[in-house]
């Protein structure tokens, strides 16, 4: 009986020395790494640029005004007498009847610095909102750099658009924040590479992000036809 049961032993483990190891798994392709299980995440762009915080701080001042005196000075370009006066320390937009005069602006003489950051006031005394500047003009135009639009087209739309208030790529805050009638706000635009962004009271609006940027150095306050107050600038070279 013992014998059988050894006979039996050898032959199975001879059998098993005879089968072979399981293949280990296949190897994916050189230079084509292995899928994975989990799709990738796309990344909203506008909330990127929200997140970051350079350019926020710091800088060194190069010009402030806090229109505080009886006439505007040889620091502004008038591009329509009687448009832009001084009132009580602010600087303000009166309103023209004819279109034509419309959107001259009133244009800071100073150049700004390629890396920037412009901080400014206003304040809308108008329920149509429409508050607006331009930074990086080629010239002290009208839509000849960047138009930063605050409760524009009745106080439906914020807006960055480059070179044409109405272009079809300008970019637009997704949940409109509409302005309010005689409130002060505290504007904050920066650029420091190719994007454009602004905050209003330290709240990120929206950011223009330009392969091709417009490297005017004009700054310019704008109007269409509200009667809107503005105030206290500081512009920084970053």
């Amino acid at each position: 009986m013992l014998r059988t049961m050894l006979l039996f032993l050898a032959v199975l483990a001879t059998v098993s020395a005879c089968q072979p190891p399981e293949p280990p798994p296949p190897r994916p392709p050189p230079g084509k790494p292995a899928a994975s299980a989990e799709p990738a995440i796309a990344v909203d762009p506008q909330e990127a640029q929200a997140k970051r915080a350079d350019g926020l701080t710091g800088g060194q001042l190069v010009f402030q005004d806090d229109f505080a005196r009886e006439e505007l000075g040889a620091d502004w370009l008038l591009r329509q007498p009687g448009e832009w006066t001084l009132e009580e320390g602010t600087l303000r937009s009166n309103r023209v009847e004819k279109d034509d005069d419309r959107n001259q602006g009133v244009w800071l003489q100073k150049p700004l610095p390629d890396k920037v950051r412009i901080e400014f006031e206003s304040k809308s005394l108008s329920p149509a909102g429409d508050t607006k500047c331009e930074v990086f003009g080629e010239l002290p135009k009208h839509e000849s750099g960047y138009s930063v639009i605050f409760g524009g087209w009745n106080n439906t739309l914020n807006t960055i658009a480059r070179k044409g208030e109405h272009e079809t790529s300008r970019v637009v805050q997704r949940d409109h924040q509409k302005v309010e009638r005689g409130r002060l706000y505290h504007w904050t635009i920066v650029r420091n590479d190719n994007v454009v962004r602004w905050y209003i009271d330290g709240k990120f609006m929206v950011a223009y992000d330009d392969a091709s940027p417009v490297k005017g150095h004009n700054f310019g306050f704008n109007n269409w036809a509200t009667d809107v107050r503005f105030g206290h600038l500081r512009v920084y070279a970053l």
